[in-house]
């Protein structure tokens, strides 16, 4: 079972017992009410069960969301006031726990739409019940940013109402399918398009995203980066030229080929039972002890470190022959046109250009940390194999440039920081695996924020 899913499960165990809690102390009070209603009015009037059981459902889904929103850990600071912006990033990331997250913020609220004008005529003018889910979750983020139990999020803010209306929608042409009224067709056509309209609305991005011809960039913008105020150099020329370049599709690993590469990669290594962690297109083998393996379905990418209980191990320079000799041992094999640099610490660095347009052949780096005590202890293994698959026109360098200048990138050190000047070192065009496996184009800006020589990096799409 995917991880997140399982968190959510547990959060939703974790309400069950209060949602009983509460249902006992309800259900409590409406037999104390019973009793005094049946002994005021004997036999004259009927008591309102129906209504009393909504109540009941209403304090149990109270109960519920509370637990899953103000009630859990505390420690969690913040805010958010880009909206759309989890929208974006589960766009750009494509995957289950980014959709689950958006999802069920608005399914969170669906029921409060059903229940409140199912129990008050009040709620189903569409104006309150619009105002009432929004001053819900409202008094909900609030309060988490009052108590440190969750980030203050005009994105929850959003999909809470819109969950809200939807359940509004639900339940005003259920009931209107029952009530006589002028004109019924078209009240339940009315109420009906509410829902339908917000899931054809979310259908489409997924629809948009099956038809694209390539993935997204997990890194690519989510929101546009204030750069007011920032004075932006070159210290590179930067061509206005639009190039055409090859664009490649690497081989991908399911959820069945990677546990094969995973358990063979560490068997021998380990003695140990292996945890094993499902996070989307992402899988971890931990052993508890000294070995971790994280391995990339979308390109069979993988991080490697081996960390002893005893002692502690030092880095050394080795040669390159040494070094493919020992990658060897984890059935890693250099190509030829490799070219080996050593960066220090330990770190050694293998880089093959992406250029050629034959199948099945590799591209990438990897980089690999020595110890002196004759052995590699961490691999970062981006040599991967991919096949040819087209030929694209990208921006140009000066384009990309304006782009980075308009804040069109992932802006989380530049904002931290708010440089006054931003000055470019270099501007080089890599590649960048997207959700679909094709490595894309883009353009690596290193640039220096306010003169301190420390070296940042932004990244911009190539892809015209």
């Amino acid at each position: 079972m995917n991880d997140f899913l399982r968190m959510i499960l547990n959060r939703l165990g974790d309400a069950i017992p209060l949602a009983i809690m509460a249902v006992v102390l309800c259900a409590i009070g409406i037999g104390v009410s019973y009793l005094l209603f049946k002994k005021k009015y004997k036999d004259t009037r009927k008591f309102p069960f129906a209504k009393i059981f909504l109540w009941l459902a209403l304090a149990g889904y109270i109960a519920i969301v509370l637990v899953a929103t103000v009630l859990r850990g505390a420690g969690l600071r913040g805010s958010n006031f880009h909206l759309f912006r989890a929208w974006r990033e589960a766009w750009n990331i494509m995957s289950f726990k980014n959709w689950a997250n958006v999802l069920l913020n608005i399914a969170m609220f669906v029921p409060l739409g059903i229940l409140l004008p199912w129990i008050h005529k009040l709620f189903r003018k569409w104006y309150v019940m619009l105002g009432s889910g929004f001053a819900c979750s409202l008094a909900i983020e609030i309060f988490q940013a009052i108590t440190g139990r969750g980030l203050f999020d005009v994105d929850d803010l959003f999909a809470n109402t819109l969950g809200a209306i939807f359940g509004y929608g639900l339940y005003m042409a259920f009931r209107s399918v029952f009530v006589k009224a002028e004109r019924k067709a078209i009240r339940i056509s009315a109420y009906a398009a509410i829902p339908l309209v917000i899931t054809l609305a979310i259908s489409s991005i997924f629809v948009a995203y099956a038809v694209k011809d390539y993935g997204n960039l997990q890194n690519a913008a989510i929101y546009k980066v204030s750069t007011r105020g920032t004075e932006w150099e070159t210290n590179v020329a930067l061509s206005e030229e639009k190039q055409t370049v090859s664009i490649y599709k690497a081989m991908t690993f399911n959820k069945k080929t990677c546990d094969e590469f995973g358990k063979a990669f560490l068997d021998g290594r380990t003695t140990r039972e292996l945890d094993i962690c499902y996070y989307d297109q992402e899988t971890y083998y931990l052993d508890h002890s000294e070995h971790s393996l994280f391995v990339s379905h979308l390109d069979r990418s993988y991080e490697y470190e081996y960390h002893p209980n005893k002692g502690k191990l030092e880095p050394a320079e080795a040669d390159q022959a040494t070094i493919e000799t020992l990658l060897g041992e984890y059935g890693i094999v250099i190509p030829e046109n490799a070219v080996f640099t050593y960066e220090g610490d330990g770190w050694h660095q293998f880089d093959v250009p992406m250029e050629s347009k034959e199948a099945d052949t590799v591209g990438g780096t990897l980089r690999c940390r020595y110890s002196s005590e004759g052995f590699i202890y961490v691999i970062h293994n981006n040599l991967v194999s991919f096949t040819y698959s087209a030929e694209e026109q990208i921006i140009s360098e000066a384009e990309a440039f304006e782009q980075m200048k308009r804040g069109n990138f992932w802006g989380g050190v530049y904002e931290m920081l708010s440089p006054k000047n931003v000055t470019v070192l270099s501007c080089e065009l890599e590649y960048q695996v997207d959700t679909k496996g094709y490595y894309q184009p883009v353009y690596m800006f290193k640039v220096m924020y306010d003169g301190v020589e420390d070296e940042m990096r932004i990244m911009i799409p190539a892809l015209d």
